[in-house]
């Protein structure tokens, strides 16, 4: 009996034992999750197991499966949607209707020190996705920003890989000064100075600075535009600054994800020019009409025949392709994101090309309940060939003829290649222009550059009570160029030199250390929030440059310098800053309705003058919830009716290094006594210790709507920028020494309006929106050094004054004389005005006498029979009136579909190709449509002036043309694969999808694109085109996947 008992309760406490067990052992939860009007199902989702960081995600159809335990918490997540907890129950199934967030302004925005519900924003911010950035696999990060934010002017400025971008945020703000915007990256303050990231020893449009940077990395882009967002920043506000946030690790099941695609690329437009038969006919119609002798190399044209298309020569159908690696994921503790990226896209020129191999590693850690950290690490290698394309040559003002420019002079009567010379290439042109051949120039010149950049940050916060924060950021930006150049010596580029090769090498870093403390406390129904700060940032950079001449022989090239036998005096230089700051910030709302900011930054630079060193720059701005009221709401029509009001001050400190001190140069060299040698010094710049900063006063009001529960958004700004204490060069006594000294004593002012318009039209089955941007911007000079206008040097074959700074006027207005048409007979060159020295003849083109001048030299605004500077007037202007950009998403089932259309209008541009290909003077080929349509005895009617004109290089409005476009950026078309087909081969998702990128683009521009400068950056030299390297159309197909 008693082992009988023993043995019950044994089995007893083994079934209650196993019944425990069993309870404690993890089982299958599952179900659906769609969105709250359960039509949708939401693929994405998601679900953690709370505490521990494990965690799924939702599949194609919206379904779940996770293994857990009876009582554990579920948490679900969504962007977009409102996070929802459910406690594991008895039952296996738990289906969950997510709840979208009230309102498209309730997103999460990343502003200067901090982050704000779109919603309580009191300044002016745009924001851009990375996902609509992927589907134009932009090669740089100012390339994504492209039309996609109201008030921010992109202008890519050279076609060429890599090449760089004129960026605009509300208007030019400085002549003399920077008017790129500043970019933050994770809390880094980069340096985007193009000159200080190129070497400047290779030809070519320099290499975009940004290009270094992945976009396949970024996260979301804020712009921020006003004084109230861009005050925090102080002396580098006042052009804007740009936010880029790169993608974080999450909570939950960790996940890989690749994307590749390879593509095509062309040229977007080729210039019709005249064959090799029709040049000959041109010729002899020159010859003729010059009154020379028959030129027997062309007699009989029908025996040249199609000759050579020297565009077709150079450019070619050129191949692109990427590679981006991403793991993220991580636990409630720890986050992390690690990627890297592989790009290599082949330029439409011949010989020029660009890869870029990146690196980035975000991590995020909860060291415990009051101390959290995070790290950012960003590494990239870039390797890039360009060719020489309309770019400045170096240290001087002049443009040197490139490939592009002398593939449209080049006569199409001579071949590519000649075997008689050395090389194998037609040396030069027969017309006399000492033309370089442009294929042999661009397959057989070495322009090689290298760059490396790190950046990266580190930054610890720390909760020291409640609401009350302390953060140290920490971040450097460490670069390195390396240059190389070499022209052989049986080039014609090389003819001068006998052979050249250039070196240069440049090394820079920057440093930030930021102390920042945050502090939070409601009251009642007031919230308050307050920031100080102190942050420190310096600049270190060193450059060298090395040259030498005469090789003998040309198959070491820049390998071996010391082969050249004329080596030439190197150079050196170093550029250095540094900033010290103090920054406060009082956010406060009030009922939610009321939300008013107040901040402060106290600035002191290095690069102003001994008095000068340290700048205030304040802003205030109130914005009011109007919808909040009882009065707007009953009106049934806003879910979200916001005005905001804002005014601050401040500053530009883009200025060179040490423009407030005196500095010197070297003069001349000599010899002492026949033995002592020695080289001279002048002075370079007269010192001004009161220079100081360029000061930006702006204001601005905005309204924020929403309608039917968010689907239509509108944010609407009107604002007023002013410039003060402009950076100029005034003029000083000649007893000085010096001819200038830079000041602070102009002004300028930007005035526009902005409205940024998102639509939600369909949202069912078929999903549809759009979103629509488009801004006007008016620049006006205010006031200069003095009362007399400042004319701009001359540029190419155009003389100095085609840009004239006036107050009143614009900057980049072009001035020159207004054409009147052609000469029809003897009697109309006799009566009319005539340029001095100009002897015209019938079909040379007229020009308007609209100005004289008296004895003392001031003009009387009347004609004196003469054609001269005095009859220049505004015929164009390089600034457009109306930006615009607009973008519609589909979705069906698995397949995405979205285009994109940019443009700008009202702006022109100098075509300074026209002055040689557009004048039948004998030297070059031609447009074909100048010399089909040129005046003849038989064709007076026509714009186009006849063979052999009288003229030469001389500027009018037949040289401007209009710069407005609308461009059909980019289609893209997707399909997902349905998850439960991926499901039994461990694939969360995949798409496969194709797109184009400059797909067309409907302008009157003659040019090659309306979107080609010259001068690149430059705000005194924009708007002209010469030869630059042409925009290419692009299609590649491609894949994505995760797992």
């Amino acid at each position: 009996m008693k082992w009988n008992v023993l043995l019950l309760l044994q089995c007893l406490l083994f079934v209650t034992s196993s019944s425990w067990a069993q309870s404690e052992k993890e089982r299958l939860i599952f179900g659906s999750v769609k969105g709250q009007d359960n039509s949708e199902s939401l693929v994405g989702v998601n679900i953690t197991i709370k505490g521990t960081g494990v965690g799924v995600v939702t599949d194609e159809n919206g379904l779940y499966e996770i293994k857990t335990k009876t009582g554990s918490i579920l948490v679900f997540s969504y962007i977009g949607y409102e996070t929802i907890e459910m406690k594991v129950g008895a039952k296996d199934v738990i289906d969950v209707l997510l709840l979208q967030e009230a309102s498209l302004l309730d997103d999460i925005v990343v502003v200067a020190y901090g982050q704000v519900k779109k919603s309580d924003l009191t300044g002016s911010v745009s924001s851009i996705s990375g996902e609509s950035i992927s589907r134009l696999a932009p090669i740089s990060v100012d390339q994504a920003l492209q039309g996609r934010a109201a008030g921010v002017q992109v202008t890519q400025v050279s076609g060429r890989p890599g090449g760089e971008t004129s960026i605009r945020i509300r208007g030019t703000s400085s002549i003399n000064a920077g008017n790129e915007p500043l970019f933050v990256i994770d809390g880094m303050l980069i340096t985007n100075d193009n000159s200080q990231l190129n070497g400047g020893a290779v030809a070519g449009s320099p290499l975009n600075g940004l290009a270094s940077i992945n976009p396949a990395d970024i996260e979301s882009i804020e712009i921020l535009k006003d004084a109230s967002a861009t005050a925090m920043y102080g002396a580098r506000g006042s052009n804007g600054v740009v936010i880029i946030s790169t993608k974080r690790g999450k909570a939950g099941t960790s996940r890989i994800s690749f994307d590749s695609y390879q593509g095509i690329q062309t040229v977007t437009k080729k210039l019709p020019m005249l064959n090799g038969q029709e040049f000959a006919q041109y010729m002899n119609a020159f010859n003729a009409d010059a009154k020379l002798p028959v030129d027997v190399r062309y007699f009989i044209p029908e025996r040249i025949g199609q000759g050579t298309d020297w565009q077709e020569a150079i450019f070619r159908q050129a191949r692109m392709h990427s590679y981006q690696l991403n793991v993220s994921g991580g636990n409630t503790k720890t986050k992390f994101a690690v990627s890297g990226g592989y790009v290599s896209q082949d330029g439409i020129i011949l010989n020029s090309d660009f890869k870029n191999y990146t690196f980035r590693i975000n991590i995020d850690q909860e060291v415990n309940s009051w101390i959290k950290t995070g790290a950012s690490l960003s590494s990239s290698n870039i390797q890039s060939r360009g060719v020489l394309t309309g770019a400045q040559s170096s240290g001087t003002g002049v443009l040197l003829p490139g490939a592009v420019t002398t593939a449209l002079l080049f006569p199409s009567s001579l071949p590519v290649l000649d075997s008689t010379r050395a090389g194998g290439y037609t040396y030069q042109d027969d017309r006399g222009r000492n033309l370089a051949n442009p294929v042999a120039d661009a397959l057989e010149t070495d322009n090689i550059s290298t760059n490396a950049r790190t950046i990266g940050n580190f930054n610890t916060t720390f909760t020291l009570a409640k609401g009350l924060e302390f953060k140290v950021n920490l971040g450097a930006d460490i670069f390195s160029v390396s240059e190389n150049r070499f022209v052989p010596n049986f080039l014609k580029r090389g003819e001068s030199t006998n052979g050249a090769a250039v070196l240069a090498r440049v090394n820079g870093r920057s440093w930030l250390a930021e102390y920042t403390m945050n502090y939070n406390k409601t009251i009642g129904n007031n919230q308050l929030n307050f920031l100080i700060g102190n942050t420190y940032q310096g600049f270190f950079s060193e450059r060298i440059f090395l040259f030498t001449f005469d090789f003998q022989d040309n198959r070491t090239g820049y390998h071996s310098i010391a082969a050249g036998l004329n080596p030439q005096p190197p150079g050196n230089g170093e550029s250095t800053w540094g900033m010290i700051s103090y920054l406060s910030r009082v956010n406060w709302t009030h009922k939610d309705k009321v939300l008013f900011t107040l901040t402060g930054r106290v600035d002191g630079s290095s690069k102003f003058g001994i008095n000068n060193k340290y700048g205030f720059f304040p802003s205030a701005a109130l914005a009011y919830k109007l919808h909040k009221e009882s009065f707007i709401s009953d009106l049934d029509i806003f879910s979200t009716l916001k005005v905001r009001l804002s005014y601050g001050i401040i500053g530009n400190q883009e200025i060179a290094s040490f423009s407030s001190l005196a500095t010197i140069g070297n003069l001349g060299e000599g010899v002492f006594d026949g033995t002592e040698f020695y080289k001279g010094k002048e002075p370079l710049r007269y010192p001004n210790p009161d220079l100081k900063w360029e000061r930006t006063h702006q204001a601005d009001l905005g309204l924020d709507m929403e309608f039917k529960d968010g689907k239509i958004s509108v944010v609407f700004d009107v604002y007023q920028k002013r410039t003060r204490d402009l950076l100029l060069y005034a003029p000083l006594p000649t007893t000085s020494g010096f001819g200038f000294y830079l000041t602070n004593i102009g002004g300028l002012k930007n005035t526009g309006v902005e409205l940024a318009l998102t639509t939600t039209n369909i949202d069912s089955k078929l999903f549809w929106s759009t979103t629509f941007n488009v801004s006007h911007n008016r620049n006006i000079i205010t006031a200069l050094a003095s009362e007399r206008d400042i004319p701009i040097g001359g540029i190419l074959n155009v003389p100095t004054g085609w840009s004239i700074l006036k107050k009143g006027e614009a900057i980049g207005t072009f001035y020159g004389y207004k054409s009147a048409g052609l000469f029809q007979s003897a009697e109309e060159i006799k009566s009319s005005a005539k340029i001095k020295g100009q002897t015209p003849g019938l079909g040379d083109r007229k020009y308007v006498d609209l100005n004289g001048r008296d004895a003392k030299g001031v003009l009387t605004n009347s004609p004196d029979g003469f054609i001269d500077e005095a009859d220049r007037v505004p015929i164009g202007q390089a600034m457009p009136d109306v930006t615009f950009g607009i973008i519609n998403n589909f979705r069906f089932k698995g397949f995405d579909f979205s285009f994109f259309i940019q443009g700008m209008a009202g702006n022109d541009l100098i075509n300074a190709n026209l002055l040689e290909i557009g004048s039948l003077n004998g030297e070059t080929n031609v447009l074909k449509e100048y010399w089909e349509n040129r005046w003849t005895p038989q064709n007076t009617n026509t714009i186009y002036p006849k063979v052999n004109p009288s003229e030469r290089n001389i500027f009018s409005d037949a040289q401007v043309e209009s710069g407005s476009f609308i461009r059909i950026k980019n289609i893209s078309l997707g399909y997902t694969i349905p998850a439960s087909l991926l499901k039994k081969i461990r694939i969360n998702q995949l798409r496969i999808y194709a797109s184009a990128n400059n797909i067309y683009n409907f302008t009157k521009y003659s040019g090659f694109d309306p979107e080609l400068f010259a001068f690149g950056q430059s705000s005194l030299l924009q708007g002209v085109d010469y030869g630059g390297y042409p925009m290419s159309r692009t299609i590649f197909a491609g894949i994505q996947i995760s797992f």
